[in-house]
C-alpha cells in the first residue's frame, strides 16, 4: 500500500491507484453501540475509521472492498435512540448478507455517492 489519506489523527492506508472520493463523519452501529469516526469513500473500498474517544470503547477501523458489497440503501428509521435509529441511516449490505448501519448527514447523498465509486463514475 501507497499513500495515505487522514483527518484529525485517523489515517487510512491506500493502494498504488486508489484515491480518497469523500470522507464523511459517520457513526457505525455494531450491537446496539454507536461509535464515532469518518467513513472514506474511496475508488476501490469504504474504510471506516473511528476517532481515539471511540476507540477506547472498544470501536476498531475496518474495510469494506467494493467486490463484498451486495448493495446500499438507506435503512428505515427504528425507535432506539442509543443506536441511531430515530434517524434514516446508511446500509451497507455485505455479500455475505451483514449490513453495517453508519449515522450520516444525507443518507442518500452517501448512497448516491458510494454508488457512483462502485461502479467508477466521476
Amino acid at each position: 500500500m501507497r499513500g495515505e489519506a487522514g483527518a484529525g489523527g485517523r489515517a487510512v492506508s491506500l493502494f498504488p491507484g486508489e484515491q480518497v472520493r469523500d470522507r464523511l463523519v459517520a457513526n457505525h452501529v455494531r450491537e446496539g453501540r454507536v461509535y464515532e469516526g469518518f467513513l472514506f469513500v474511496t475508488t476501490q473500498r469504504l474504510a471506516f475509521a473511528p476517532w481515539p474517544a471511540a476507540e477506547k470503547r472498544g470501536a476498531r477501523p475496518f474495510v469494506i472492498p467494493y467486490t463484498e458489497v451486495s448493495g446500499v440503501d438507506v435503512a428505515p428509521r427504528g425507535t432506539g435512540w442509543r443506536d441511531g435509529s430515530r434517524r434514516h441511516r446508511l446500509q451497507v449490505t455485505r455479500s455475505s448478507g451483514d449490513a453495517e448501519l453508519f449515522v450520516v448527514t444525507r443518507p442518500e447523498k452517501a448512497v448516491d455517492l458510494i454508488e457512483r465509486a462502485r461502479c467508477g463514475a466521476p
